[in-house]
């Protein structure tokens, strides 16, 4: 793939990087997760709003669809994809790194008296487009493939009981494999109680989880030594990473940082309360 927002074409191209038409857009969307079978699943929304490529696509003159690439392994796949939503299945094992998506339509056959009222006027009243040519490009979309942040963020925490912690309340010990939350007995067993109950147990979210996020945010900012090599640093770092976050600038709020990654805990404590 070798498309990019500076390329000039002899016919129109729908684009928001370019002015050949006067109204319409290329409106695209993408959601990718890993399945239970480790596959990429990209879930995609593609719309258009010019009546003149909505009917080419509509009479199989042209296609849309987007390009995959992954550079680091020279994945690089041009998949064919409806209007509205769809979803596609890859292989997982084939990518590593940033990869990048590329929403296009392109002809499937040569386009003879192509006119449009929303051509820019210097493209005359008719052209020719030939068969394979770009006719209209969307935005660009990255992310960062890595299996670990895939991973359910309790993952890489552990709860362990030590009866030295303060009784209701709990310890981080992250200089272990997985975070270790330390509590006493009793409020040891209270929480691996809610743990194992469905129903209620996303309120850990906030009395749990949340703080001990914050605990680990707060030592990374001040530069504690050794995290980076705990077996959990890979996953929290490749989830800060997918939301553009650095977890060591101490410029930002440990608290902001912690809901970020979590997503909103705390809407989710209130719904688990709302549906009781």
């Amino acid at each position: 793939m070798k498309l990019d927002e500076n390329m000039r074409y002899p016919h129109p191209v729908l684009s928001e990087y370019s002015s050949d038409y006067v109204s319409g857009e290329f409106r695209c969307a993408f959601e990718q997760s890993i399945t239970t079978g480790g596959e990429l699943r990209l879930a995609s929304r593609l719309q258009i709003t010019s009546p003149a490529l909505v009917d080419l696509i509509s009479n199989q003159k042209a296609a849309t669809g987007y390009f995959v690439v992954c550079r680091r392994t020279y994945f690089n796949q041009l998949q064919e994809a409806p209007l509205g939503d769809a979803e596609k299945f890859f292989d997982v094992s084939q990518l590593f790194g940033t990869m990048i998506i590329r929403p296009v339509v392109w002809t499937l056959a040569p386009i003879e008296s192509f006119s449009s009222p929303l051509f820019d006027k210097e493209f005359g009243s008719s052209i020719s487009v030939a068969k394979g040519s770009v006719i209209a490009l969307g935005p660009e979309f990255r992310f960062s493939i890595d299996q670990k942040k895939y991973k359910p963020f309790d993952s890489i925490f552990a709860l362990a009981q030590n009866d030295n912690v303060t009784p209701g309340a709990v310890e981080v010990d992250p200089d272990q494999d997985r975070i270790t939350i330390l509590a006493e007995g009793k409020t040891y067993k209270s929480i691996a109680g809610i743990r194992n109950m469905p129903a209620v147990r996303g309120m850990l979210l906030n009395a749990v989880y949340m703080p001990a996020v914050m605990d680990v945010i707060s030592r990374l900012q001040t530069g504690q030594s050794g995290l980076e090599s705990r077996k959990w640093y890979r996953v929290f770092k490749a989830k800060c990473d997918d939301l553009a976050i650095n977890p060591a600038d101490p410029s930002k709020s440990p608290l902001s940082l912690a809901q970020t990654l979590l997503r909103q805990p705390l809407q989710k404590s209130i719904s688990l309360v709302e549906k009781l």
